[in-house]
C-alpha cells in the first residue's frame, strides 16, 4: 500500500486554493488543515514560508480585496456584502474592513465609487 504524502508546497497550495475557491466561507485554520492533509501548526508554517504572509491574513486579505469590488460595482448592501465575503455578522465585516483599509465599507464605497 502506497501513500501520498504531500509536499509543504502542494499543502500551502490546496489551501489557497481552498481559500480563494469559495470566499463566501470562512473556513477556520484547524478546518482549512484537515481539508488541506495536515494540520494547523504545519499548515501555518509552509503557507508563511510557501507566500510570506499568514493563512489568517491571506484569507482576510482575499475577503477584503472582493468586497472592495462589490462595494465599487453593486448597490448590495454592507450586511450582504459582508456575508458574500463570509462575515456572518455585519461588525466583523465592519471591523476586519477597517483594520486592513482604515475606513469602514460605507465610508470606503463613498470615496471610492464613481457616480
Amino acid at each position: 500500500m502506497e501513500f501520498n504524502i504531500p509536499t509543504d508546497k502542494e499543502i500551502a497550495e490546496k489551501a489557497r486554493t481552498l481559500i480563494l475557491a469559495d470566499l463566501s466561507t470562512y473556513d477556520s485554520v484547524p478546518a482549512l488543515a484537515t481539508k488541506a492533509g495536515t494540520n494547523p501548526f504545519k499548515l501555518k508554517k509552509v503557507f508563511k514560508a510557501q507566500y510570506g504572509i499568514s493563512v489568517f491574513q491571506f484569507s482576510r486579505q482575499q475577503r477584503i480585496d472582493r468586497a472592495k469590488e462589490l462595494l465599487l460595482q453593486t448597490n448590495y448592501t454592507l450586511q450582504t456584502i459582508g456575508e458574500m465575503v463570509g462575515y456572518s455578522e455585519g461588525n466583523n465585516f465592519q471591523v476586519a474592513f477597517k483594520g486592513v483599509v482604515g475606513k469602514t465599507p460605507g465610508e470606503w464605497r463613498k470615496k471610492n465609487q464613481k457616480i
